[in-house]
């Protein structure tokens, strides 16, 4: 039986009366026989507000031996294009039994049925677009429509109803969880005229209407549907009624049920209802529920109107007057007509998670410092969805670090914490930030239990102060099972620095420290990491009241990588040292140092931490001086407070060093300029702390006589700039370290060891 085709658009034509280019186009290219899989069939005409242009052929599809769908090995398309070249050409299937098919367009009558072809925006494909290309893509459209390939499994099911330029923005709670579906939802609304109209729903606050409002929303849950399109887009309510019922869901029954609840709520019967749909979606029968697709429409008439309808009430006056017993009217709902709207959801935290491309991450961060950089990269990973925060800080926001900072001009005044929540709390359409902490971390005052708590409750706590004080308090003084974070920028704003400790915090923050001012002391591409600032700017009278020169555009951009740098270290359990450097060419260099385990020993009052690293790193310096001694000096840092030295290098022996076999007299040459260096070089960082020699083969560490006159010496030193002495042999089977004192062998070592 040969197939039934239905008219095209327009009145027949020839090819030279066709006026739109790309309509000419394809009919030349069809008239001329240059395809042997389409043959042209006539070309038509309409005119209107927008003129158009209609090609109609007949296409051989390439089909399989088993199909899922009723597509036929010939096809008769027609497809229309407009004067004015604004959207993609129409492209309409003729035959009258067509198949309903997934990537179908609705339109207003079910007959023809549009063929979705492209994703794309035809604004920004129509520069490269030809009108012969569409036969290519309707080729393949057909043919994977017929194997039922066009429809991935593993792509999301399809919306039932197309967009619309007016937008409904959704609570992104309407349908979530045992909530159910609201029953009512205040609409803001915003005309743009031609550009388009957005309705923002919102729940009902206070449970009471506003009076003045235009427009009233409610939703309700449909039961579950397979997957597909609908044949054409309800204008009515009845006709939205029709279709539903096909699913099984009494909708006129349903909003009945909603609607009367309203009726003595003048503010209510004058609004228009917006009306919210959720239809659950299966990709076929035998599956289980995939997604959930909204549908929404704005009526042209009033709830009082729509309530009459529904058999609720009679309006005598605008006040309605219930009845008893009444039903729906059929015919009155299919007066109603109704607007599609395009539901959409407001942004939640996995929404904005899923839009950044990465998984939800519901960890507790509590943030130490809303400066410039923390509180950028705090917004940053909040816009991704990423985490729950407390933000931390003692400052006041002041007119000039708007210059830098996520928050504006508006909040000066505020605390930082405060304005930040305020700020970021907006940036979603739910809150990522838990609390907000209004102190100084080294002296909380009466916020001292809020602070201790966030700490405690926090999987991971950052310090984003560039405080080293704060640094330390942070790593050391906070009761807290929770790993640390501590990102900064070096003085002039050109590198970025993130030290994150492992999970089990076996590498502390401080550890971590140390050995990033190692890299920076002996890698050549870190050279003048720690330079300083040569300008600063003073933006009150105080002599302190100075801010550091440093443009915006560079904190943003190395706000942006430690927010990624975050996110990827808190996603392992490993220790990590990272180091982004940025040149004025806009490129970046990275640098990442796998730390090495932490060496902690409690010599009487004071606790010394190095690391694993330096201490092969000295075996090594023993075993290629075997079987002589050798030595040199104790590169580190102090912390007073807590009575810790940190270890970190050497110098090595200096080139007018006497090493012999049971004797190590350490030189001086260039030893005061190479000291000078490592201070300048990291920042005043580290410094001279000590010296450390070698004892040879079968001696083990046991200091001698005159190890212990050369401690002594040390003593007088080191006690004029307040610190105590160090000292460290290295032996065949380990090291022996001395902080402050050292105690005499009782028997005479058989060695002489003098150092100078």
């Amino acid at each position: 039986m040969a197939d039934e085709f239905l008219l095209a658009p327009g009145e027949p034509s020839t090819v030279p009366l066709l006026a739109v280019p790309k309509a000419r186009q394809l009919a030349d290219y069809l008239k001329a026989g240059h395809n042997p899989w389409v043959r042209l069939v006539e070309v038509k005409w309409a005119g209107g507000t927008d003129e158009s242009n209609t090609v109609v052929f007949d296409v051989d599809v390439e089909l399989s031996q088993t199909t899922v769908h009723d597509i036929h090995p010939v096809e008769r398309i027609s497809v229309s294009f407009t004067a004015t070249d604004s959207n993609w050409p129409e492209v309409l299937a003729l035959r009258s039994d067509f198949p309903y098919v997934p990537h179908l367009n609705l339109r207003d009558t079910e007959f023809p049925r549009s063929l979705c072809l492209y994703e794309d925006n035809y604004v920004e494909q129509k520069l490269r677009w030809t009108a012969i290309s569409v036969v290519t893509r309707v080729r393949e459209w057909l043919r994977d429509t017929a194997t039922g390939t066009l429809h991935g499994q593993d792509q999301p099911l399809e919306p039932i109803f197309l967009g619309t330029r007016a937008v409904l923005v959704l609570p992104s709670d309407t349908f979530s969880g045992d909530l159910g579906s609201p029953e009512r939802l205040e609409i803001e609304f915003h005309d743009h005229g031609e550009r388009g109209q957005v309705f923002l729903a919102a729940s009902v606050a206070s449970g009471v209407a506003n009076p003045k409002a235009r427009f009233v929303a409610t939703a309700l849950m449909c039961p579950p549907i397979v997957h597909g399109v609908i044949r054409s887009l309800p204008r009515t309510l009845l006709d939205l009624h029709q279709f539903a019922m096909h699913a099984g869901f009494d909708l006129l029954q349903g909003l009945r049920e909603r609607v009367a609840a309203w009726q003595r709520e003048p503010g209510v019967l004058n609004s228009h209802l917006v009306l919210v749909l959720a239809f659950p979606k299966l990709r076929s029968s035998a599956t289980v529920v995939e997604a959930c697709d909204t549908w929404a429409f704005v009526t042209n008439e009033t709830v009082g109107v729509i309530g009459e309808a529904l058999g609720l009430w009679q309006l005598q006056g605008n006040v309605p007057g219930f009845l008893i017993g009444g039903r729906p009217d059929e015919e009155r709902a299919a007066s109603i007509s109704m607007m599609a709207l395009n539901p959409m959801y407001a942004l939640s935290r996995a929404g904005a998670a899923a839009a950044n491309g990465i998984e939800r991450d519901n960890r507790r961060i509590t943030a130490v410092g809303m400066g410039a950089l923390g509180s950028q990269l705090t917004a940053t990973l909040i816009r991704a969805g990423y985490g729950r925060w407390t933000v931390v800080d003692g400052d006041v926001m002041l007119p000039h670090n708007a210059a830098r900072h996520e928050l504006d001009h508006t909040a000066v005044g505020w605390p930082k914490a405060m304005a930040m929540k305020a700020i970021a709390d907006r940036l979603l359409a739910e809150p990522s930030i838990e609390g907000a902490v209004f102190a100084d971390v080294l002296a909380p005052g009466d916020q001292a239990t809020a602070l201790a708590n966030s700490f405690q409750q926090a999987d991971a706590i950052a310090d984003f102060s560039a405080s080293l004080a704060v640094a330390r308090h942070v790593c050391w003084d906070i009761q807290s099972p929770a790993r640390r974070l501590s990102v900064f920028l070096n003085p002039t704003g050109t590198a970025l620095v993130v030290l994150a400790e492992d999970a089990g915090r076996k590498i502390p923050l401080d550890c971590l420290e140390m050995q990033y001012y190692r890299e920076v002391l002996t890698r050549p591409e870190l050279a003048g990491h720690f330079a300083r600032q040569d300008g600063r700017v003073r933006y009150a009278r105080s002599c302190r009241d100075i801010s550091s020169v440093m443009p915006e555009d560079q904190v943003a951009f190395h706000a942006a990588v430690g927010a990624r740098a975050v996110r990827t270290l808190l996603a392992k359990d490993e220790a990590s040292i990272g180091i982004w450097s940025s040149a004025s060419d806009l490129s970046a260099r990275a640098v990442h140092i796998l730390p090495a385990p932490a060496v902690v020993l409690k010599t009487g009052e004071w606790t010394l931490i190095t690391d694993e690293s330096f201490a092969a790193k000295l075996q090594q310096i023993r075993s290629t001086k075997l079987p002589n001694e050798t030595g040199g000096v104790l590169l580190g840092a102090w912390d007073l407070t807590r009575r810790v030295v940190y270890v970190v290098d050497t110098i090595t022996a200096p080139t007018d060093s006497e090493e012999r076999v049971a004797l190590f007299i350490r030189g001086s040459a260039g030893l005061r300029d190479r000291v000078k260096e490592v201070w300048e070089r990291t920042g005043g960082m580290l410094q001279y702390i000590g010296e450390w020699h070698s004892h040879p083969d079968g001696y083990g560490t046991v200091p001698s006589d005159d190890d212990c006159n050369v401690f002594s010496w040390l003593s007088e030193k080191t006690h004029e700039d307040g610190f105590p002495p160090i000292m460290l042999i290295v032996g065949e089977r380990g090291m022996r370290w001395f902080i402050g004192s050292i105690e005499r062998p009782r028997v005479k070592a058989p060695r002489r060891k003098v150092h100078v």
